[in-house]
């Protein structure tokens, strides 16, 4: 094991409790993942903000600025109690169970950038159908980050992943099955590479597969054990 799974391991060891901010699908579905690995247990609170009102030039700073307007969004939730179990017990069975070691928010954020343009979710069909059909001309890029608040410390621990993903051309009747399915319309620049009608036409990608889905395993355990101080 690296030094990274065995900070990790001992920290989940701890029974910490784990709130994961989002609203996504796939970002629960790699959390899934990662919890069954490990064997910890953590609750979802989706983070209520108006996205477009937070604007900056530079991509990373963009995501980061949403990462951390999410966390602040979701304090007064968790202040309340108010967060909801996705494949977990909820926090009163886990201090029965052996006490918690305090409360860790994830929060993220992710955009895709192509040929120098920001892109985020598409604004509708005609720009998904456009964004996708351009990603076979040149590579795009995920820019994505994870932060991870410590509510009883107040700290804060960031990353940022930038990936590139190549592709090879789709045929028109393939992007239109995927809009109009609509989860496409829910991803950064309706970029879906884990969707069974894209894999085929994915030729490589630089980085891992995750985190262009927008939760990288290795950033969401090295920004916990760095929240907790390990």
């Amino acid at each position: 094991m690296s030094s990274l799974t065995l900070r990790f391991a001992t920290f989940v060891a701890s029974n910490p409790r784990i709130v994961l901010g989002t609203a996504s699908s796939s970002r629960r579905q790699i959390m899934d993942s990662l919890a069954s690995q490990y064997s910890f247990k953590y609750e979802v609170l989706k983070a209520d903000i108006d996205e477009k009102a937070i604007r900056h030039d530079s991509p990373r700073d963009l995501v980061l600025a949403l990462a951390h307007a999410k966390a602040d969004a979701l304090l007064p939730k968790l202040t309340a109690g108010n967060s909801s179990s996705s494949s977990s017990s909820n926090l009163a069975a886990r201090q029965v169970a052996g006490g918690t070691s305090g409360t860790f928010l994830i929060t993220c954020d992710q955009v895709v950038v192509h040929e120098g343009q920001l892109r985020e979710k598409p604004e509708d069909v005609a720009e998904a159908h456009r964004f996708i059909h351009s990603y076979s001309k040149s590579p795009a890029q995920t820019i994505g980050s994870v932060l991870c608040t410590n509510m009883t410390t107040g700290s804060r621990h960031e990353t940022v992943e930038v990936c590139t993903i190549h592709m090879s051309d789709m045929p028109d009747d393939v992007i239109d099955k995927l809009v109009e399915e609509g989860d496409v319309m829910w991803c950064a620049g309706g970029l879906m590479v884990e969707h069974a009608l894209v894999v085929p036409y994915i030729k490589q990608i630089d980085g891992s597969q995750e985190s262009v889905m927008g939760l990288g395993k290795e950033a969401v355990m090295s920004v916990l054990v760095a929240a907790a101080g390990m």
